[in-house]
């Protein structure tokens, strides 16, 4: 895989070339959110949601937007899998403990008990992030909102700002403009470590939409989250409102 390779390769570059090594991290992680598009764009009657973004928009600001979405679902759901998940109406009196199991070639949501007896094994996909005071249909841009807000507390920008920097950024290390080059405010290595969550996350991903199947047009997890994820890309003037490219895409 050419996200190993880059990866791989950014580590022989500690004190030989920094920057560059931190270039092939960037890489890596697109070349991660490239294989999940791909395997989307050949399983596009399984996830519906998908059909016309995955073969159209490769550019560094949408490869580089997946991740920062990401992580607003994962500190979400994160929580349900340390403290457990419940159904509609049964929140105060049951609460199952999730655990990801392989069952064939598929992955799938075991459910345990408070004895840790497994009770049932459910599609990953078929969850629905939910709010009491917030309308389903409202949810994605409510998320939107939240991570809006993260990014302005953790980074003291917007949501536009924080997403085209992330693409700003792996130019300005590759090439020289008008004011230099730029150099890393932390060594590789530092990098190297904190960049190993974001594969470990990218790489679940992928494990999950080649084990797992959508429960339907319209719903589920993997529906939210490219509903936020378009959201973002609009807020970032890379979408227009109707799903159309906004600018040219930059080269893969």
């Amino acid at each position: 895989m050419r996200a190993l390779e880059h990866y791989m390769r950014a580590g022989k570059l500690e004190g030989i070339d920094e920057e560059m090594g931190a270039i092939r991290l960037i890489a890596a992680e697109e070349e991660l959110v490239v294989a999940i598009f791909e395997w989307l764009k050949l399983n596009a009657d399984s996830f519906h949601e998908h059909r016309d973004f995955v073969s159209k928009f490769k550019n560094h600001v949408v490869k580089l937007a997946f991740y920062p979405v990401l992580l607003q679902f994962r500190f979400i759901l994160g929580g349900m899998l340390e403290h457990g998940v419940t159904m509609d109406g049964l929140e105060n009196v049951l609460t199952h403990t999730p655990r990801p199991v392989v069952e064939g070639k598929r992955i799938k949501l075991a459910l345990y008990d408070e004895n840790g007896k497994e009770l049932i094994r459910a599609n990953p996909f078929a969850i629905n992030i939910s709010r009491e005071d917030i309308a389903e249909k409202d949810m994605p841009q409510a998320l939107l909102a939240e991570l809006a807000r993260t990014v302005n507390t953790q980074r003291g920008a917007t949501l536009r700002e924080f997403l085209i920097s992330r693409a700003d950024f792996r130019n300005q290390l590759l090439y020289a403009s008008d004011g230099g080059s730029v150099k890393l405010g932390e060594t590789l290595a530092e990098l190297r470590k904190s960049f190993e969550q974001t594969f470990h996350d990218l790489l679940w991903v992928l494990a999950l939409i080649i084990g797992g199947e959508s429960p339907g047009k319209g719903w589920g997890l993997a529906y939210q989250f490219i509903s936020v994820y378009r959201l973002a890309l609009i807020e970032a003037k890379i979408l227009k409102p109707d799903n159309t490219i906004a600018e040219p895409p930059a080269e893969a």
